[in-house]
């Protein structure tokens, strides 16, 4: 019933504190892993990058290298780091297949790929879910290494080095864009959110044949590897029968095998 202010009859109402305010404040605050729940994998995904490129840093300015403001990290250092360099993988070090996908070159090529990574990650997360987010950008990256492995090892010559989370980015590019046929419902509106992610994927194309150095095949073979890998995970949301995901899992690990373990790709 109301009552006014200054009546004396109106019941004696509860006095709240300041202390007692900002619990109740703090209780309908939600926490960060709360308000972060549909992105959780990609926010760790970031922050591995991050550590991994300030470990770079550290360790370039350790060995005496002058970086300047980008932080150009040395090619030694990547190297040592675990880089793509086929004479290496050659020599058996096939953890590089893997190990590129969090490395990068200088501050600039970081920022690039952990602001696409963080544009996308969270849609994919949530529709896909955590594991076979991850899995896509594994996969991704795994397929976008073998595929610059084997463009340097087939076009001879002077070996490369290659590096950064770029094939796995553009595996999660094609993967949105895949969204709008392959999800079971709403297809016009990833349809839709893929046409909103155009000018971003634009950018990292233009970034790939443009800036020197840039490995354009391992960013087409992370392209392909999303593919691959949409047609693969078992999602539930996706419209793929599991026999299909089967046979592609099945071609993708020997296609990956065959890579790793061919006399002709290996130059035995």
């Amino acid at each position: 019933m109301p009552y006014k202010v200054n009546d004396p009859d109106a019941p004696e109402r509860p006095v709240i504190d300041d202390e007692q305010l900002k619990r109740m404040m703090n209780a309908k605050t939600p926490g960060f892993f709360e308000r972060n729940r549909f992105r959780l994998v990609t926010i760790v995904l970031i922050a591995l990058n991050v550590i991994v490129f300030a470990a770079e840093a550290a360790i370039s300015l350790l060995a005496g290298a002058r970086m300047g403001v980008s932080l150009d990290i040395p090619t030694r250092v990547l190297v040592d780091m675990g880089a793509m360099y086929a004479p290496l993988v050659q020599a058996g070090e096939l953890f590089r297949f893997v190990t590129p996908m969090f490395l990068h070159m200088d501050l600039m090529h970081l920022g690039f790929n952990m602001v696409a990574l963080f544009s996308v990650g969270e849609v994919l997360e949530r529709v896909l879910g955590r594991g076979n987010f991850l899995a896509l950008y594994f996969v991704g990256g795994i397929t976008g290494n073998a595929v610059s492995y084997m463009a340097d090892v087939l076009a001879g010559g002077m070996p490369t080095v290659s590096a950064g989370a770029s094939t796995s980015v553009f595996a999660l590019f094609v993967a949105v864009a895949l969204l709008g046929v392959l999800h079971k419902g709403n297809r016009h509106v990833f349809a839709q959110y893929s046409k909103s992610m155009l000018t971003i994927i634009g950018i990292n194309v233009v970034y790939t044949f443009l800036v020197p150095g840039i490995s354009v095949s391992g960013h087409l073979g992370g392209a392909l590897g999303g593919l691959i890998a949409m047609f693969m995970i078992p999602a539930k949301n996706l419209r793929v029968p599991l026999p299909a995901r089967v046979v592609v899992a099945v071609l993708w690990v020997a296609a990956m095998a065959w890579v790793v373990a061919s006399p002709w790709v290996l130059g035995a």
